[in-house]
């Protein structure tokens, strides 16, 4: 997929390493002076490297080595699992032998190179994730890699964010905005999405086997990115930069949402999902900014946990705890309190009261509202027909009545969905008893169109035919044909010196 394997990390990484190795380079001497004068008015930091996933999480922290130079990052690319794409000022090892590490704290960061967003499934290509993007995130990734359960997408900077400790590290806070706000933008429109992934954190090491996409040209400043991050937070109600805590008018111990989510019994979690950990920290979090000490709130979490279906251990709540009472967060946010009553408390509306994030109206389960939105019927439209189509069969051909009963949805609204949708193209064939509807979308055409298989691209030239005879398809044709060849376009063609994709 990529021609040129150290060009993908030297575009990541920005120089936040040394190039060659100290001792025992393979570069000549010219290549190596060179590379030292240049380095003269450059930061240089430090990156490291786990070998499994595994080592990720081991009783004595993680199991890794340091790296200082893309050329032992290249050496070793096929050898190791992860690495942390974003560089800091300077990693240790905790232990005699050096195997563990240590100084993975965000307030070590030297340079923020890029930001990434964990998907954990599978269910949509990665076609339909560099779409989404375009439609309803900052636009097109840097980069898209195969996991062996999903997808990482990353956005690269054009520059990179350098990270002080000016202004109560400001321009951290900002970055970890616009990596929420990304994430928070793709959640709504893809399946898996990990909003509680660390922001920068460890990732996949990529490698030219599972490299999707990548693309030169797709960077971003990050003027840009705070412009856009800035109108996510307008639509949310909400300021850009972290303000500090004022005292609190109520204690958040005693909310609504507190309550609710401390009768929760059945709360578990799986990969991509705010889980026991994450709701036991919020209420932990919640204690601290209400003033309660360490053991009283240790007594509650440790009754919580005892009562839960699958209880954690007591040495896990006792960490979570520690963890909360650290000061490095000044109370529970509301963006994980919004999550986890989306995820464990759907059957009633609550308010959420917090200090951190304002006043923010939970809304309704969408079963406990008399009217779903036409928006919503959409996207079940669309999730229906990825589910029963393929890029063998793009195409699916049932009766209007049967796709409704599937999708549990009046006729009626069936007919104003598609009247109006530019993403959902139909077909009928025959009359009465006989009578047939095919339906297919643009993003099963576009995955056609952008398949390696032949086979693939001419089943996609055939739906289109098909799909060509019916005037309410116009707009959605139009847009296949365009995003197909922009996709080509970028695939096939050599990156323009220069050129970078400006998201404003």
């Amino acid at each position: 997929m990529v021609a040129d394997f150290s060009k993908v990390i030297e575009l990541i990484l920005h120089n936040g390493i040394e190039k060659y190795k100290k001792i025992g380079s393979a570069a000549s001497l010219p290549q190596l002076n060179k590379s030292r004068n240049e380095k003269k008015h450059q930061k240089i930091g430090a990156i490291s490297v786990v070998r499994s996933k595994e080592d990720l999480s081991t009783p004595s922290g993680v199991k890794g080595y340091v790296i200082t130079s893309r050329e032992t990052l290249l050496e070793d690319a096929l050898l190791v699992s992860h690495w942390n794409p974003n560089v800091f000022n300077y990693l240790r090892y905790s232990d005699e032998k050096r195997r563990f590490l240590k100084g993975h704290e965000e307030k070590n960061l030297q340079q923020i190179n890029t930001f990434v967003v964990d998907i954990d499934t599978k269910k949509q290509p990665y076609t339909e994730i560099l779409t989404a993007a375009l439609d309803h995130s900052i636009g097109v990734p840097t980069m898209v890699l195969e996991t062996p359960k999903g997808f990482q997408v990353y956005f690269v900077l054009e520059k990179p964010l350098f990270i002080s400790n000016q202004n109560d590290f400001r321009g951290l806070k900002v970055a970890k905005r616009i990596s929420e706000n990304i994430k928070q933008s793709l959640a709504k429109v893809l399946q898996g999405v990990d909003i509680s992934c660390n922001d920068f954190g460890f990732f996949r090491m990529p490698n030219n086997d599972n490299i999707r996409w990548f693309s030169e040209e797709m960077v971003y400043d990050v003027g840009s990115l705070i412009a856009w991050s800035k109108r996510q937070d307008d639509d949310q109600g909400r300021g850009l930069f972290v303000v500090a805590n004022e005292p609190s008018v109520q204690d958040p111990t005693q909310t609504a949402w507190f309550q609710e989510l401390l009768k929760t019994r059945h709360v578990k979690g799986e990969s991509g999902q705010l889980g026991r950990d994450n709701l036991m920290f919020t209420l932990a979090l919640a204690c601290y900014s209400a003033g309660k000490g360490n053991d009283e709130t240790l007594d509650l979490l440790d009754e919580y946990n005892s009562s839960l279906a699958l209880p954690l251990r007591h040495s896990e709540v006792q960490k979570i705890v520690r963890s909360a009472y650290k000061g490095r967060f000044k109370g529970a946010h509301q963006t994980y309190i919004q999550e986890l009553l989306t995820e464990w408390v759907s059957h009633k509306e609550v308010t959420i009261e917090n200090p951190m994030g304002g006043w923010y109206k939970f809304k309704k389960e969408r079963k406990d509202r008399k009217r779903s939105h036409y928006d919503e019927w959409e996207a079940d439209l669309l999730s229906y027909i990825q589910t029963v189509s393929s890029l063998e069969q793009p195409i699916h051909w049932s009766t209007q009545k049967e796709i409704c009963e599937a999708v549990g949805m009046p006729r009626s609204t069936f007919n104003e969905v598609i009247k109006h949708s530019k993403k959902i193209l139909i077909k009928k064939s025959g009359k009465g008893r006989a009578a047939k509807t095919g339906l297919t979308s643009v993003a099963v055409l576009l995955q056609c169109a952008l398949s390696y298989q032949q086979t693939h691209r001419v089943l996609y030239q055939e739906a289109l035919d098909i799909m060509r005879t019916v005037r309410e398809n116009k707009e959605a044709i139009r847009e296949v044909i365009t995003e197909v060849a922009w996709f080509r376009e970028q695939r096939s063609s050599p990156p323009l010196a220069g050129k970078k994709f400006n998201s404003s």
